[in-house]
């Protein structure tokens, strides 16, 4: 399985870019950080891309997951695929759980970083308002069955389309 996923690694680095050209792209209004990696206390977490607006930063994960992917009601991904003419299963890392570890930290981070007992107040009483997560799914051929998947899950999914 190990070479299946070095061979698969370009695809996925192909998805950030495709994400990434759209952005740049668009003519909206914003700014776009790519490649982030945030450390505090011994904790890393690293992101594809951070969108800044006017009211809202937006956390963007990229994945151009290959096979297809169904997220059950428990809010688990798994992966079908076939490789080598034999059919698999298994279970992949949740990309909501890897976001949500990255804005803990964003969140932790501005909170200390905010001298002033009210500024910091105000930052975290409306963290969840201006920071928001959404998955980018960057491979238009892979099929998400999220019909049973919990409606946190399903509003931060987002599909591209080439």
């Amino acid at each position: 399985m190990i070479e299946k996923d070095m061979k698969l690694l370009p695809y996925g680095i192909s998805g950030e870019e495709y994400v990434a050209f759209e952005l740049s792209n668009s003519y909206l209004p914003l700014i776009i950080l790519h490649d982030l990696r945030l450390e505090d206390e011994g904790l890393s977490a690293q992101k594809d891309c951070l969108i800044i607006m006017p009211k809202l930063c937006l956390n963007v994960y990229c994945k151009n997951l290959y096979g297809n992917i169904t997220i059950n009601q428990k809010g688990d991904f798994i992966r079908e695929l076939n490789y080598n003419a034999r059919g698999y299963k298994e279970g992949i890392y949740s990309q909501i759980t890897q976001n949500t570890r990255y804005l803990v930290m964003v969140k932790r981070i501005g909170s200390e970083s905010k001298k002033n007992g009210l500024f910091r107040a105000s930052f975290e009483k409306y963290f969840d308002d201006n920071y928001k997560s959404v998955i980018v799914l960057a491979n238009p051929k892979t099929i998400i069955n999220a019909k049973y998947a919990p409606k946190v899950i399903k509003d931060q999914i987002i599909r591209s389309i080439s």
